[in-house]
């Protein structure tokens, strides 16, 4: 037992110190690159283009979010991504969402933000001004004009809305 012992322990001492300098040389090489990518290009550019063509962006180090084609439907993944062999593979975690559940995702956002507010998290928002949306029929003008008062004009149209019915009930 001690010889077994004694070759784990001369084996596993080489490893780690193998292994600590190549992933140490592996995350040094990766971030440089990323880094100064990300500074040069600005925010408007923080999308990449990965092996399979599809548009991505780095949530994370080895997460990601990508705009995805399958079986002719657009799909959103948020994904884990693992290295083999130096190329980067979607993981296991994740999730895929076609655009239907991602417009339903994307509605529940302001909810969820003043839940999370609620409990004192602060999120950062990020500013849609130079950004175009699919969807031009939802924007009657009103809301490029207030710039940071879209919270507050939907909750408007919420109750108008709900405001109308009331009225045809009565």
């Amino acid at each position: 037992m001690a010889s077994t012992s004694r070759k784990r322990s001369s084996a596993a001492a080489g490893d780690i110190d193998n292994d600590d300098s190549s992933k140490k040389a592996k995350t040094n090489t990766e971030k440089k690159p990323a880094a100064t990518n990300s500074r040069q290009a600005g925010p408007a550019a923080s999308s990449k283009v990965d092996a399979n063509g599809d548009r991505y962006w780095e949530i994370s180090k080895m997460r990601r979010a990508t705009i995805s084609t399958f079986r002719g439907k657009t799909m959103v993944n948020i994904r884990e991504y693992y290295e083999k062999d130096g190329q980067e593979l979607p993981g296991k975690k994740g999730i895929s969402m076609p655009m239907d559940q991602f417009s339903s995702f994307i509605t529940f956002l302001p909810e969820i933000e003043a839940v999370l507010s609620e409990s004192g998290q602060t999120i950062s928002r990020p500013n849609y001004a130079g950004v175009s949306t699919s969807a031009p029929d939802e924007s009657d003008g009103s809301e490029e004009d207030s710039g940071g008062d879209l919270k507050d004009t939907a909750s408007r149209k919420n109750i108008e809305a709900t405001s109308d019915e009331d009225e045809e009930d009565e």
